[in-house]
Protein backbone atom coordinates (compact mmCIF):
# COMPACT_ATOMS: atom_id res chain seq x y z
CA UNK A 1 0.00 0.00 0.00
CA UNK A 2 2.82 2.37 0.89
CA UNK A 3 4.46 1.70 -2.49
CA UNK A 4 1.20 2.65 -4.26
CA UNK A 5 1.02 5.94 -2.39
CA UNK A 6 4.63 6.75 -3.28
CA UNK A 7 4.01 5.83 -6.92
CA UNK A 8 0.90 8.04 -6.99
CA UNK A 9 2.88 10.95 -5.51
CA UNK A 10 5.66 10.50 -8.08
CA UNK A 11 3.09 10.43 -10.89
CA UNK A 12 1.43 13.62 -9.66
CA UNK A 13 4.79 15.39 -9.37
CA UNK A 14 5.79 14.27 -12.86
CA UNK A 15 2.48 15.57 -14.25
CA UNK A 16 2.98 18.90 -12.49
CA UNK A 17 6.49 19.24 -13.92
CA UNK A 18 5.22 18.36 -17.40
CA UNK A 19 2.53 21.01 -17.20
CA UNK A 20 5.00 23.57 -15.81
CA UNK A 21 7.41 23.20 -18.72
CA UNK A 22 4.65 23.40 -21.34
CA UNK A 23 4.69 26.39 -23.64
CA UNK A 24 2.62 29.20 -22.13
CA UNK A 25 0.05 29.09 -24.93
CA UNK A 26 -0.51 25.34 -24.73
CA UNK A 27 -3.66 24.67 -22.73
CA UNK A 28 -3.82 21.46 -20.71
CA UNK A 29 -7.10 19.58 -20.39
CA UNK A 30 -8.33 16.14 -19.59
CA UNK A 31 -10.61 14.48 -22.10
CA UNK A 32 -14.23 15.37 -21.33
CA UNK A 33 -17.51 15.52 -23.23
CA UNK A 34 -17.59 19.27 -22.51
CA UNK A 35 -14.25 19.73 -24.26
CA UNK A 36 -15.35 17.64 -27.24
CA UNK A 37 -18.59 19.62 -27.56
CA UNK A 38 -16.84 23.00 -27.31
CA UNK A 39 -16.11 23.27 -31.03
CA UNK A 40 -12.52 22.10 -30.67
CA UNK A 41 -11.08 20.02 -33.54
CA UNK A 42 -9.42 16.86 -32.20
CA UNK A 43 -6.17 15.89 -33.94
CA UNK A 44 -5.16 12.29 -33.18
CA UNK A 45 -1.40 12.01 -33.77
CA UNK A 46 -1.05 8.30 -33.00
CA UNK A 47 -0.13 5.67 -35.58
CA UNK A 48 -2.61 3.77 -37.73
CA UNK A 49 -1.83 0.64 -35.71
CA UNK A 50 -2.85 2.47 -32.51
CA UNK A 51 -6.05 3.81 -34.10
CA UNK A 52 -7.01 0.29 -35.15
CA UNK A 53 -6.23 -1.17 -31.70
CA UNK A 54 -8.26 1.26 -29.62
CA UNK A 55 -10.53 3.16 -31.97
CA UNK A 56 -10.67 6.93 -32.29
CA UNK A 57 -12.74 9.84 -31.02
CA UNK A 58 -15.62 10.33 -33.41
CA UNK A 59 -14.89 13.19 -35.82
CA UNK A 60 -11.20 13.41 -35.01
CA UNK A 61 -8.61 14.11 -37.69
CA UNK A 62 -6.16 11.19 -37.70
CA UNK A 63 -2.74 12.47 -38.69
CA UNK A 64 0.33 10.58 -37.50
CA UNK A 65 3.23 12.66 -36.21
CA UNK A 66 5.68 10.05 -34.86
CA UNK A 67 5.90 6.81 -36.83
CA UNK A 68 6.30 3.44 -35.11
CA UNK A 69 10.09 3.93 -35.02
CA UNK A 70 9.57 7.25 -33.19
CA UNK A 71 10.81 9.13 -36.27
CA UNK A 72 8.98 12.16 -37.63
CA UNK A 73 8.92 14.79 -40.34
CA UNK A 74 7.59 17.87 -38.60
CA UNK A 75 7.36 19.98 -41.76
CA UNK A 76 5.41 17.30 -43.66
CA UNK A 77 3.03 16.95 -40.71
CA UNK A 78 2.57 20.72 -40.54
CA UNK A 79 1.85 20.96 -44.27
CA UNK A 80 -0.80 18.20 -44.05
CA UNK A 81 -2.35 19.78 -40.96
CA UNK A 82 -2.55 23.25 -42.51
CA UNK A 83 -4.50 21.79 -45.44
CA UNK A 84 -7.22 20.70 -42.99
CA UNK A 85 -7.01 23.17 -40.09
CA UNK A 86 -6.55 26.92 -39.86
CA UNK A 87 -3.85 28.01 -37.37
CA UNK A 88 -6.49 30.13 -35.58
CA UNK A 89 -8.89 27.20 -35.08
CA UNK A 90 -9.30 25.64 -31.65
CA UNK A 91 -7.53 22.27 -31.75
CA UNK A 92 -6.90 19.52 -29.20
CA UNK A 93 -3.97 17.18 -29.73
CA UNK A 94 -4.34 13.61 -28.48
CA UNK A 95 -2.01 10.62 -28.40
CA UNK A 96 -2.06 7.46 -26.28
CA UNK A 97 -1.10 8.96 -22.91
CA UNK A 98 -0.39 12.68 -23.41
CA UNK A 99 3.40 12.66 -23.81
CA UNK A 100 3.69 12.87 -27.60
CA UNK A 101 0.75 15.25 -27.80
CA UNK A 102 2.46 17.67 -25.43
CA UNK A 103 5.54 17.76 -27.67
CA UNK A 104 3.41 18.31 -30.77
CA UNK A 105 1.29 20.95 -29.01
CA UNK A 106 4.42 22.95 -28.14
CA UNK A 107 5.66 22.62 -31.71
CA UNK A 108 2.36 23.89 -33.12
CA UNK A 109 2.30 26.91 -30.81
CA UNK A 110 5.85 27.73 -31.91
CA UNK A 111 4.66 27.48 -35.52
CA UNK A 112 1.83 29.95 -35.09
CA UNK A 113 -1.17 27.94 -33.92
CA UNK A 114 -2.97 30.09 -31.38
CA UNK A 115 -5.49 27.83 -29.61
CA UNK A 116 -3.84 24.50 -28.88
CA UNK A 117 -4.96 22.14 -26.12
CA UNK A 118 -2.95 19.10 -25.07
CA UNK A 119 -5.12 16.21 -23.87
CA UNK A 120 -3.57 15.14 -20.57
CA UNK A 121 -3.92 11.38 -20.16
CA UNK A 122 -4.46 10.87 -23.87
CA UNK A 123 -6.84 8.39 -25.42
CA UNK A 124 -6.39 5.97 -22.51
CA UNK A 125 -8.40 8.41 -20.41
CA UNK A 126 -11.41 8.20 -22.77
CA UNK A 127 -13.06 5.34 -20.88
CA UNK A 128 -12.71 7.14 -17.54
CA UNK A 129 -14.27 10.23 -19.12
CA UNK A 130 -17.19 8.29 -20.58
CA UNK A 131 -16.05 8.94 -24.15
CA UNK A 132 -17.05 6.14 -26.52
CA UNK A 133 -14.42 5.48 -29.19
CA UNK A 134 -15.42 4.49 -32.71
CA UNK A 135 -13.61 2.03 -34.98
CA UNK A 136 -10.98 3.47 -37.30
CA UNK A 137 -11.67 2.72 -40.98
Amino acid sequence: MKARVVMLMVTVIMLMVTVAVAAINVHQSILTPVLLNSGVRVIDIRTEKEWRETGIIKGSLCLTFFNEDKQYDAEAFLAKLKKRVNPNDKIAIVCRSGNRSLQVSKFLVQRGFSAVTNIVGGIVSADDAGIKLVPYH
